[in-house]
């Protein structure tokens, strides 16, 4: 290859790296979180998230200064986890390939998880304005308890139940503060309206790295997880029709990964509480409606990033050519 064409693709990578935006990290984890929910079609939405890992890649090599600027933005900083998240997730796809690069992969995202806590809580919490609050900040802390559903893969059981209760606590400490400032300072700017979305997931994320870290759980705790996931997923999705008028944001990927875990979860309870005779009328039909629902909002934002980056660029390079 010639230095020009060279000089030439690493200038796409980069013009391509300025126009990626960090939010697009919740998509990945949506994805890729989508493929566990629905096994059948793991690979699809496993290759979309690994694509879109490669692109967020690409921009923390080629535009690093841009990130370092926007992670001055809470609401960026927040969502920004859910890069490391994604990556967890999908480190399981790779491990029954290549175990120790799965493990290493893990490992560094949980390193870099805390890292990007640790800059939050510096920046934000430390410096705590309830005005300011926005429902990222769920990400942050309950989202660090993704982990905790993923440590059993590796067998580090004892590491998932402490991550459960570092979510679990955090879930409990963010939940009034966070829900006064939405409910009742409101005054949320239109782009960040979508991350409303983000309520849906904390106590489903805590229900099921509960369900996984915990060989014999509790199914009274069990049933306090469920009732406090099923009342904020029903509040959020009566929500959705408004959210889905606005144009489009980066912060569309807010709606994918809540709805993908609250399926996952509730289908979790299902199939703990059936194993254990202890059937709940209905609930499984809500799971099948939560995980139909789900897959629907993950292909319709991927569809709108598809538009939004791609075609939306590809049509304007037609015309200037």
């Amino acid at each position: 290859m010639s230095p020009l064409t060279s000089n030439g693709d690493e200038g796409k990578l980069r013009t391509i790296a300025k126009s990626t935006p960090v939010p697009l990290a919740g998509l990945m984890l949506g994805m890729a979180s989508t493929g566990n929910m629905v096994p059948e079609y793991r690979w699809f939405f496993g290759f979309f998230a690994f694509t879109i890992m490669f692109v967020l890649i690409n921009k923390i090599v080629f535009d690093f200064k841009s990130i370092k600027e926007e992670l001055k933005n809470p609401a960026i900083a927040g969502i920004a986890c859910t890069f490391p998240m994604g990556v967890a997730v999908l480190s399981t796809y790779i491990k029954p390939y290549y175990p120790d690069l799965a493990l290493g992969i893990w490992i560094g995202m949980l390193a870099l998880h805390i890292a990007l806590m640790l800059y939050f809580t510096r920046s934000y919490i430390i410096k705590f304005d309830l005005k300011k609050c926005l429902p990222c900040y769920f990400v942050v802390y309950v989202g660090f308890s993704v982990n905790a559903f993923i440590a059993p893969v590796y067998g580090q059981l004892l590491l998932g139940q402490i991550l459960f209760w570092f979510g679990f606590i955090s879930f409990l400490a963010l939940l009034p503060p966070l829900l006064y400032r939405i409910v009742v300072i409101k005054s949320l700017a239109e782009p960040m309206i979508p991350t409303i979305v983000i309520f849906a997931s904390p106590a489903s994320v805590c229900l099921y790295a509960y369900l996984k870290a915990y060989p014999t759980p509790d199914t009274m705790m069990v049933y306090i997880l469920l009732a406090f996931s099923v009342i904020l997923y029903v509040a959020t999705l009566s929500l959705l029709p408004r959210i889905l008028k606005l144009k489009f944001y980066p912060s569309y990927s807010s709606l994918t990964f809540p709805l993908v875990i609250s399926g996952i979860a509730t289908n979790a309870t299902f199939l703990y509480l059936s194993n254990n005779e202890k059937d709940l009328p209905g609930l499984q039909y809500l799971a099948y409606i939560e995980i139909a629902l789900a897959v629907i909002v993950v292909l319709y934002v991927l569809s709108r990033y598809v538009h939004h980056f791609i075609m939306k660029r590809y049509m304007a390079e037609s015309k200037a050519n």
